[in-house]
């Protein structure tokens, strides 16, 4: 089994629907509206619907999380994982600079992004060590290398993920784990979407769909050859 977290919609739901259509696995979504993550069960092709499970986790609380590690650790066998999740305030505050950033949501998005990510991905590496193989994909963002104007939260929340990814390498390799993490530029998703043209413009940048990020990333999930660690897409 694949498991991919924020996979209702965007980037996480592309790679699902990727890796059913270029593996036999078994894949696993969450995501923390239900009727979201229904519709996105109904999309899928009827010859790949038996093989996707979904679970709606919301990745900011506690409860949900341990219901999550609870499944991994008594459902099926772990093949890998896509982790995708990671709380921006910026769609719902706007750009805020650091001096204006309060304390409340400093300490949720480090919660989700951080503390609650590195809970999660314990336990993936846990699941693969034993099985002695396998990878674990996280999603970061190049606004951890730029460090964003506006977006200083989010940008360092998401360089946490290298600093983790490196560790987890070094720790994990000898049993035959991969870890990569990737960081993609602006990727048109319907959170992004008010938003991504109109950055895109003023910066001269191009906006990436998510389905051409999700080949990529399904690419680095399925490779047998040594684990590229960090990857700027």
């Amino acid at each position: 089994m694949i498991l991919v977290t924020g996979a209702s919609e965007g980037i996480g739901l592309a790679c699902a629907r990727a890796l059913l259509e270029r593996t036999s696995f078994s894949v696993l979504i969450t995501g923390r509206s239900q009727a979201k993550l229904d519709r996105a069960h109904a999309a899928v092709p009827d010859s790949r619907r038996d093989r996707l499970g979904t679970m709606r986790c919301d990745q900011s609380r506690s409860s949900d999380l341990s219901a999550l590690i609870g499944r991994l650790e008594h459902g099926e066998p772990l093949d890998g994982a896509v982790l995708t999740v990671g709380a921006n305030p910026t769609y719902e505050q706007g750009p805020r600079r650091i001096h204006a950033l309060d304390r409340a949501t400093i300490e949720s998005t480090i919660r989700t992004n951080c503390t609650h990510a590195l809970l999660l991905s314990a336990a993936v590496l846990d699941r693969l060590r034993h099985r002695r193989g396998g990878s674990l994909v996280w999603i970061g963002s190049r606004a951890s290398i730029v460090g964003l104007p506006g977006s200083a939260l989010y940008s360092a929340t998401k360089s946490f993920l290298s600093g983790l990814a490196r560790a987890a390498h070094n720790e994990y390799a000898r049993h035959g784990v991969r870890v990569h993490v990737v960081h993609p530029g602006i990727v048109r998703t319907p959170r992004t979407a008010a938003v991504a043209d109109e950055f895109a413009a003023r910066h001269g940048l191009t906006v990436a769909d998510p389905s051409d990020v999700a080949e990529q990333v399904v690419d680095l999930l399925l490779t047998q050859g040594p684990a590229r660690v960090e990857v700027c897409l």
